[in-house]
């Protein structure tokens, strides 16, 4: 199954409050959401939680855990 269909599929399970939900959060502004590197609150944050958790991964092996490629996934 192709990342458009899935995300067909998806978009297709949810009800009619979950997509008013997706659309407020998204809408037109997909496509413009910047990359950008972490500040030092950012940072603070990733620190402690590694100090607060025994175990943490990156995101693109947990990405790939759920079975997706990351690479499909940026924008």
């Amino acid at each position: 199954m192709s990342t458009r269909e899935l995300a067909y599929n998806i978009l297709d399970a949810l009800t009619e409050e979950q997509l008013q939900a997706f659309v407020t959060l998204f809408g037109k502004s997909v496509n413009h959401i910047p990359e950008v590197e972490p500040d030092e609150w950012d940072k603070e944050m990733i620190t402690d939680s590694k100090d607060d958790n025994e175990e943490s991964i990156p995101l693109d092996k947990f990405v790939k855990e759920l079975g997706f490629n990351p690479d499909d996934l940026r924008i």
